[in-house]
């Protein structure tokens, strides 16, 4: 099975912490850009092979398209997945839950809606530098019904001055509203971000790490207990509501990357990526890179990707490409007499206590320095 993303690179504001590619003028060249990305669709989907699985609006804010833009950009992926069962996720700002969108968008065979709430702390939310507060994401949840779509909601923690009560209103939209996906991210300090500035420049204190890892703790106990699988290092569901789309990228799926900034891959050995350049991306000059991915490249992600997910590292994989070598077998051996990784169904899996490292973790498994 393959994944169609389809990058919307507009947004209202920018976020405080935010290093996604996007602008917030676009006016100019909107319906141009809108344009050639269907052009490009057009031009690759030859690309996939799979069967089509899922659809993935993301961004920037999508949610800023009208129905009409975005039923556009429908228009050729919907000749590819007639008769098919397909995941069809809209990114979307609480400001724009509105009767008049979420009608549209149900007409326009959008199931899945992807809601960046962050935290009902209006005070963070101004810090966030989010076009929304809290009211906002309740009016907007409260037109959500039971069957219409399945809901997913965004949450950051590890914020300056963010308490578990804070944390607690999170959650309690989960008990409240029709939610059943959760990803919940740590915040991050990127580079050629305002907050990174503000750091560097002694404006805001270094992010906490141990308030981190409290909040992240709690905020996995809360939702395990309301009934929600933690089945990958960010990302909790109820049964049978985990993500199609992101689980086909831990799991070395093809997919398709659409617009300025876009991924692809193969699903075997070739990377792609555009350029994050809204007017470079518009003239299709030097607008994208490729790569080919080397074995040890391969086997190097297998494990990046594998020890975040609850399902782990299959060793039938393992084997496939090849079987570990002496010193990543007694690095291994290592990793699970200290309790880090554990087997379970065939698969090297990492020990829930050890989730929030599990990148570290995977590096040690790397094949560069680990050569016989």
């Amino acid at each position: 099975m393959a994944g169609i993303y389809i990058h919307i690179p507009f947004c209202r504001k920018k976020c405080t912490y935010c290093d996604f590619h996007f602008s917030t003028t676009f006016s100019s060249y909107r319906t141009a850009l809108i344009i050639q990305l269907r052009q490009e669709f057009q031009t690759r989907i030859h690309e996939i092979t799979a069967p089509i699985a899922s659809l993935y609006f993301g961004g920037g804010t999508p949610s800023l398209l009208s129905p009409e833009e975005l039923g556009s950009l429908l228009e050729d992926p919907k000749q590819y997945t007639r008769n098919q069962a397909v995941e069809i996720t809209l990114e979307v700002n609480p400001e724009d839950l509105t009767e008049t969108n979420l009608a549209a968008w149900q007409a326009l065979g959008i199931n899945r809606l992807s809601i960046g709430v962050q935290t009902m702390n209006n005070e963070l939310l101004a810090w966030m530098n989010r076009n929304h507060r809290a009211a906002d994401t309740c009016k907007g949840l409260n037109l959500l019904q039971q069957d219409a779509f399945s809901v997913s909601v965004d949450f950051i923690f590890g914020v300056p001055q963010q308490t578990e009560a804070d944390l607690t209103a999170m959650l309690t939209l989960v008990d409240e509203y029709p939610i059943a996906h959760v990803s919940a991210y740590a915040l991050t300090q990127e580079p050629q971000t305002l907050l990174h500035h503000r750091v560097t420049t002694g404006k805001e204190p270094q992010l906490n790490d141990e308030q981190q890892v409290a909040h992240y703790h709690f905020i996995e106990r809360a939702l395990r207990a309301r009934g929600f699988e933690h089945y990958e290092v960010s990302n909790y569901a109820k049964p049978g509501k985990r993500a199609i789309h992101n689980g086909n990228y831990w799991k070395g799926k093809a997919y398709l990357g659409i617009g300025p900034g876009a991924h692809s891959f193969d699903g075997k050995t070739k990377r792609r990526w555009n350029v994050s350049n809204n007017a470079q991306y518009l003239k299709q000059q030097d607008w994208f890179e490729e790569e080919t991915l080397s074995a040890d490249n391969q086997w190097n992600e297998l494990w990046l990707t594998g020890l975040r997910t609850q399902g782990g590292v299959p060793m039938a994989r393992l084997e496939a490409m090849g079987g570990l070598r002496t010193k990543e077998g007694r690095m291994l051996e290592a990793l699970i007499h200290q309790g880090k990784i554990h087997v379970q169904d065939a698969s090297y899996c990492l020990a829930k206590d050890h989730w929030l490292a599990a990148d570290g973790i995977s590096m040690q498994l790397f094949r560069a320095g680990l050569k016989d």
